[in-house]
């Protein structure tokens, strides 16, 4: 309802209440002004009645009709007003006005019953005698206690109608007056009050368009003044939650967008209404208004997606399976929500293809120690057994057996020993000791350490430097570790007579230590996985020369460590080169 139409249904209010109460005042006014004229005539005539009355007794214990008749119409001509002497039994013996012989029986009449019953008797009737409306007011006459009859005093009221009517017009008049003024007021009133409505609604209206910042100007101090302040202080507050809001949904929106997660949110007829740039990386597709209002299906096209949504859709609680997609392995959540504008489905891929690679490589890394350890164990109890059936007291066997148990219990030891060198560099509590020392120096002791094998496979090392003095930084333990792994590995496949470099070649701010040799090489399809634990090429020539599977493993996690990576190049037949990199000093 707009303002100028309530404030001529206020003023249309107001008018019939005003015309209603002035009716009534003038009704009532003149209904009482009528009355006590009424009220005022009755205590006169009761007065006069009372005045009469005694006068009147005497002649009804001692004199005659005649001298009554003859009193009350010489009183009445005084009084100028009509006085009646009734008999108890109803006859009338005396009027001022008539002949009491040709008046009938009043014993019957209100006022005079009453006043025969010892009452006043009051009562206004309509006289067909004088042919207008009277007054009647009858007192009863006693004698010793008895009730011998009744004086009556009447008036006509047609002088007291006049007055009122008189009045009436006037009192008319002022109520006209009246009425037009509280018109006037209400008119005033009624456009005082819905002018203020009016601010509000036009202040509501560009609220409700989204204009926070506008106010409401109200001077009054009633309600209409704490509703304007009510209004103000709505926007203020709606400001501040839609700015919020703002900076929720931007912060939203970040959030989603920056999720490595794919995260998608379909409707019920499996329509896109969202997707972040996670899902988009998924299937493929940079923009996101081409894929918007799009069915999922004709998006990305997977069994495993199909059949999580479904069953959310269909059982309405939150679903989990893995998805195989695009040759990778996603662990997809789905879940039902409902909301202002419907049911959506809110999926959430998450790519696990990494972890479930590393679950592999524990698999087979489990399998793979428990098949390394198995071997060693299976020959030493073998061994052990035969020794004790009795060829420990043949010392030629019993010493062999002994030997190859040997072999085996080493094999075994170095298997635990890489282990837990594994382990301890995989920790978190895991840190290097960073010191700067020359690279000659490391190379000079890795060889030494390893000359004894050198020497009985006939092998020659060669140390080559770029500088005799290049330092680099790092941990020289480790380092030196690692470098011994990878002489020890090509010193290990490396036939008798072979030849092995190492060499520090400087490269910009760094320092590339590479082991070369011309050993049996590694094949292509091999290189890749070089550096998993417990994998080689030929695991039973592995074993034969004694390696574990553990040592490349255990030389990429140490120079990995080092915020470096471990490269291998290689061609079977012709030999292999192992290379790293060091921070120059």
């Amino acid at each position: 309802m707009s303002p100028i139409r309530m404030m001529w249904k206020h003023f249309i209010y107001f008018s019939v209440i005003v015309f209603v109460t002035f009716v009534l005042l003038v009704f009532f006014t003149s209904r009482k002004i009528k009355s006590h004229h009424i009220q005022t005539l009755e205590t006169a005539l009761q007065n006069q009645a009372e005045l009469l009355k005694g006068t009147v007794e005497e002649l009804m214990v001692s004199g005659s009709a005649e001298e009554i008749d003859h009193l009350v119409k010489e009183l009445g001509q005084k009084i100028d007003e009509r006085i009646t002497v009734v008999r108890s039994d109803g006859v009338v013996l005396g009027d001022s006005k008539e002949n009491p012989s040709q008046m009938e029986n009043h014993a019957f009449r209100e006022e005079i019953q009453q006043a025969l019953h010892g009452e006043v008797g009051k009562t206004i009737r309509y006289s067909t005698t004088v042919k207008e409306e009277m007054l009647y007011v009858a007192m009863p006459i006693e004698d010793k206690g008895e009730i011998i009859g009744v004086i009556r005093i009447s008036v006509g009221l047609k002088s007291i109608k006049e007055n009122v009517e008189v009045i009436n017009r006037q009192i008319v008049y002022s109520a006209i007056a009246l009425m037009v003024l509280a018109l006037f007021a209400s008119f005033l009133f009624s456009r005082a009050l819905t002018k203020p409505i009016k601010d509000m609604a036009i202040t509501a209206r560009k609220i409700k368009d989204g204009d926070f910042k506008a106010r409401a100007f109200v001077k009054s101090k009633n309600e209409l003044g704490e509703l304007a302040d009510a209004l103000n202080e709505m926007a203020r507050e709606l400001e501040s939650s839609f700015s919020n809001l703002d900076s929720e949904r931007e912060e939203l929106k970040g959030i989603v967008s920056a999720m490595v997660e794919g995260l998608v949110v379909l409707d019920r007829q499996g329509k896109i209404v969202l997707a972040n740039q996670g899902f988009m990386e998924i299937v493929g597709i940079f923009s996101l208004s081409s894929i918007i209002g799009k069915r999922y299906w004709e998006v990305l096209q997977s069994a495993g997606l199909n059949e999580l949504v479904k069953t959310v859709s269909e059982k309405g609680k939150p679903e989990s399976r893995e998805i195989v997609m695009r040759e990778k392995i996603y662990w997809g959540s789905g879940i039902l929500v409902s909301g202002e504008h419907g049911e959506k489905i809110i999926v959430v891929l998450h790519d696990i293809t990494e972890i479930k690679r590393l679950e592999k490589i524990k698999a087979d890394f489990i399998a793979n120690v428990s098949h390394e350890l198995r071997t060693p164990l299976t020959s030493i109890m073998g061994f052990v057994e035969t020794l004790q059936d009795g060829t420990l007291d043949e010392p030629g066997q019993s010493a062999r057996f002994l030997s190859i148990v040997s072999r085996h219990v080493d094999r075994m030891a170095k298997i635990v020993s890489d282990l837990l060198q594994l382990s301890q560099i995989e920790s978190k509590e895991f840190e290097l000791k960073m010191e700067l020392f020359p690279i000659k120096e490391l190379m000079e002791e890795v060889v030494l350490s390893l000359k004894r094998s050198l020497d009985q496979k006939s092998q020659s090392i060669e140390i080559s430097l770029e500088s005799e003095g290049m330092q680099v930084e790092g941990d020289r333990y480790r380092v030196n570790q690692a470098l011994t792994n990878l002489v020890e590995n090509a010193i290990r496949y490396t036939p008798p007579k072979g030849k092995i470099k190492i060499e520090a070649r400087s490269k910009g701010e760094w320092v590339e230590v590479a082991v070369i040799d011309n050993g049996i090489g590694i094949s292509r399809e091999d290189l890749s996985r070089v550096f998993e634990r417990f994998y080689t090429v030929d695991k039973g020539r592995s074993r034969e020369l004694g390696g574990t599977g553990l040592g490349l493993s255990i030389v990429k996690h140490i120079i990995e460590a080092h915020g470096v990576k471990v490269y291998v190049e290689s061609e079977v037949g012709k030999g292999s080169k192992f290379s790293f990199t060091l921070k120059k000093a």
